[in-house]
């Protein structure tokens, strides 16, 4: 027999046997039943459905103004829509490589320090379960701008686990409004500022007693090992500390001569009324210059005003300015007094440790150079 005749039938029996599969495929079908025919049919519709719907979904997530971004178990980011992109100023890809735990950019809190990946409010309800609200994180940019956004995340769970798999999160550029509530702060400082000032000119006749006392309070601070943000938020408060005499009546404030029991009490009255005209803020220096309108006349033996707070109960912002508003009072000149020698003003905070002032902020006020303070405005 010839190759070629050989050939000629291999090829005719693969012919007959692809045609007898695709005779009996159609037997098959045409033998399929109607409900066989209908379930395919129902599942094709339900697939349609499906992928309906995730398009809508996706459509109006992708309309939302607000960021969105799921984070996976290692806080990784595994899905996310343009407005994340837009609020974080980053790169789809830039986004997708990092990580809560490792950022392409640095975070921060509200008041400078690191925000650490486990603090993500993400992770915090990944490990918890519990959904976040309204948390605050800067995210700085490589021109040095922080942008602040406000985050809220929920946990996601499959049917029927109780672990979550993946977090998501919703969140919002809230930096121009930051700014605006910071110039209104602002604002609102100076006008107390002004205010304290109207009180100071009642009873002191160089103006300067307020930015004397911020200033070597500030020099406490530090010498205290208070950190530099702390340090300038007690040099920026600290000047409101006696606001509260603009309520006190003329007679008693400017009286050459001592006090009597009732006087000395409605004279007490100038560090609650200088709480409430600070009071309600959410501010923080304004929050930590009524802290010290309150706390400056508490004593560290608990007999002092207007809490009769002892020893650490009293904020260290109040013990600190204590000091430096006795030691000013005492070395300027009152309608009601003559101003003190500095060595005599410096012995009598000394004598007053641990019974009047906190030993530390004592020791530390002893440190300093006294001439200087009384100069320096």
């Amino acid at each position: 027999m010839s190759r070629t005749t050989s050939r000629h039938r291999r090829v005719s029996r693969v012919q007959a046997a692809r045609t007898g599969n695709d005779v009996a495929l159609a037997e098959r079908r045409a033998l399929a039943s109607p409900a066989t025919i209908g379930d395919l049919g129902e599942q094709r519709a339900g697939d349609d459905a499906l992928r309906a719907s995730e398009h809508l979904h996706r459509s109006i997530v992708e309309t939302l103004d607000e960021g969105i971004m799921v984070q996976d178990l290692d806080g990784r980011v595994i899905a996310f829509n343009k407005s994340a992109l837009r609020i974080l100023r980053l790169s789809a890809e830039q986004l997708e490589e990092g990580s809560s735990y490792r950022p392409l950019l640095p975070l921060i809190h509200e008041d400078g320090s690191p925000f650490h990946g486990h603090e993500h409010p993400g992770m915090i309800s990944l490990r918890t379960g519990e959904p976040q609200s309204g948390v605050i994180m800067g995210v700085v940019q490589p021109d040095g701008e922080t942008r602040w956004i406000s985050i809220n995340s929920r946990a996601l769970f499959r049917v029927g686990e109780s672990t979550p798999y993946a977090a998501v999160g919703s969140f919002s550029d809230v930096t121009a409004h930051r700014r605006t509530l910071a110039e209104l702060h602002a604002a609102r400082l100076e006008d107390l500022k002004r205010l304290a000032l109207v009180g100071e000119y009642r009873d002191d006749d160089t103006n300067r007693h307020t930015e004397r006392v911020a200033y070597t309070a500030a020099l406490l601070a530090r010498k205290l090992g208070l950190n530099d943000d702390t340090s300038l938020m007690i040099r920026r408060a600290a000047p409101l500390h006696d606001v509260g005499k603009i309520g006190i009546s003329d007679t008693i404030l400017l009286k050459p001569g001592k006090l009597t029991g009732d006087e000395f009490d409605a004279m007490k009255a100038h560090t609650s009324i200088g709480g409430r005209i600070l009071g309600e803020s959410d501010f923080r220096v304004l929050q930590m210059a009524t802290e010290i309108a309150l706390t400056h006349h508490e004593r560290w033996d608990g007999t002092g005003y207007p809490y009769r707070l002892r020893g650490e109960e009293i904020p260290i912002s109040g013990r600190i300015v204590s000091v430096a508003d006795a030691f000013d009072a005492m070395t300027h000149a009152r309608p009601y007094k003559q101003a003190f020698p500095v060595a005599r003003a410096v012995a009598e905070i000394e004598r007053c440790s641990g019974t009047q002032f906190d030993p530390g902020v004592v020791a530390a006020f002893l440190t300093l150079d006294h001439e200087a303070l009384v100069d320096t405005a």
